[in-house]
């Protein structure tokens, strides 16, 4: 994990906290089902998909600012590297967004049958 964190570079603690906090905000609306709980959960989303968005564009030009200085004869492989490291703020928000995500969708079922709606 402290290397996939690494890999993402200092955007991954912004991609973190958010998440963490759509996650907590997530687990407390499933625990007391309140659908006024929603509005923050979808602030904290969104706040982590924009965390993503700045950390894959702050990466991606991290290494093509790399690979336009670079001469070196395996360029591509160093590039396909970069790149592939670039995701991480993705894998890392978009699997805690699906976690919270998906306890909304049981939390919300629970208030479902509690109203009878």
């Amino acid at each position: 994990m402290v290397e996939f964190m690494k890999a993402g570079g200092w955007s991954m603690w912004f991609v973190l906290v958010f998440g963490l906090g759509a996650l907590a905000a997530s687990v407390l609306f499933l625990v007391k089902s309140d659908l006024r709980k929603l509005a923050m959960i979808r602030a904290l989303s969104l706040a982590t998909v924009f965390a993503i968005a700045a950390g894959l564009c702050a990466n991606v030009a991290a290494v093509l600012t790399f690979a336009g200085r670079g001469s070196e004869p395996d360029l591509h492989l160093i590039i396909m590297t970069g790149l592939a490291e670039s995701l991480a703020p993705g894998i890392l928000g978009f699997t805690m967004l699906s976690i919270s995500w998906l306890l909304v969708a049981v939390g919300t079922r629970r208030v479902q049958d509690r109203t009878g709606d």
